[in-house]
């Protein structure tokens, strides 16, 4: 389901030197005790270049000058949006500066449920540590990070490959070409199990519209018989819509009720003709 391109990292950072010491280290913390502590682990552990920031917007701009190799942000503790918690994560791996979208992330939070897990990594965070941090944590998460993993740009997600290892077995076969590549499940039934995965993620943020699009997708699959260019054309116009309303988040209630109808109504043309 979707149209995932899993591509080769873009690794302009690994040209800066043979370990994430060598490579310069963006450091985002809004605490200033903190940021301190974080620099000086970083420093003590042979970290050649640390650039430190206070604030999203004064990490954008270093970002912007000085490709880091790597790049340590928090999740403010009195920032409950996750949206906007996790803004600089999202604006590297999806912004327009392609030459640092792969950067390794090491996000660090006091919110460690399984959901702020989950969202923190379809973010596109490369590791993610709890709050208060021990140091030979830190140090080892920051090794993880600075393996090299292939880059996915998808639909809804750009980041590392979320999958570290081989999948074995048929359960669960959830979404990837791979799978049906290789004979686990056929294409229509590996869209269907996406697409529960799908309403799992949108029922997490608790959005009346994205659950009415995870609903008319379900509605689509479970109508068709095969899957091929044209279901797949469906899939990706839902795919489209959810990033239609995560980005309009903050719009009228009319603005994001229009892009769901509009999507409804398609799908209601499509099985028309079935």
């Amino acid at each position: 389901m979707g149209a995932a391109q899993a591509i080769e990292s873009y690794a302009h950072w690994s040209s800066c030197g043979d370990t994430w010491q060598d490579r310069p280290v963006l450091v985002l913390e809004h605490g200033t005790l903190m940021r301190r502590l974080l620099t000086g682990t970083l420093k003590s552990a042979g970290a050649r270049t640390i650039i430190a920031a206070g604030s999203e917007a004064e990490a954008k701009a270093i970002i912007e000058s000085d490709l880091p190799g790597m790049v340590v942000t928090d999740w403010r503790a009195d920032q409950r949006d996750h949206r906007k918690a996790l803004s600089l994560v999202k604006s590297i791996r999806t912004g327009a500066n392609i030459s640092c979208r792969d950067v390794p992330i090491v996000l660090t939070s006091q919110h460690t449920s399984r959901t702020d897990v989950e969202r923190a990594r379809d973010a596109g965070a490369s590791e993610f540590l709890r709050k208060p941090l021990s140091t030979a944590d830190f140090l080892q998460r920051l090794e993880h990070a600075a393996i090299p993993r292939r880059f996915v740009k998808q639909t809804r997600f750009s980041g590392p490959d979320r999958r570290r290892r081989p999948r074995e077995g048929r359960d669960p076969a959830f979404k990837r070409h791979k799978d049906v590549e290789n004979g686990l499940v056929d294409s229509l039934t590996a869209a269907r199990n996406a697409c529960l995965a799908l309403a799992y993620e949108v029922a997490r943020d608790g959005c009346v519209q994205a659950r009415r699009v995870s609903v008319s997708l379900n509605r689509y699959l479970g109508a068709v018989r095969d899957f091929g260019p044209k279901e797949n054309e469906i899939v990706e116009m839902h795919r489209a819509a959810l990033v239609q309303l995560d980005q309009a988040m903050d719009a009228q209630d009319a603005v994001r009720i229009n892009v769901v109808q509009g999507l409804e109504e398609v799908v209601r043309m499509r099985l028309s003709r079935l």
